[in-house]
């Protein structure tokens, strides 16, 4: 027999639109064993930093005309 889950989709969904309302990004969710929810919220959603250094180069590729790339 399976343990019955310590949160639910619920409680997740009313963190991110808690957040969203708070004009707050989420960068991540993080649920531990026991199911402590933690969140790392980042700034405003316009001004949000990409997450990660190679973000910045993948999309700089993307915005690329693809002439000249193969």
């Amino acid at each position: 027999m399976t343990k019955a889950a310590m949160f639910t989709q619920g409680d997740i969904s009313k963190l991110l639109k808690g957040a969203k309302a708070a004009g707050m990004t989420v960068k991540r969710v993080v649920i531990d064993r026991s199911g402590r929810i933690v969140a790392d919220l980042g700034g405003e959603a316009d001004d949000a930093p990409p997450s990660n250094e190679w973000d910045v180069v993948f999309n700089a590729q993307e915005k690329r005309p693809t002439k000249g790339r193969h």
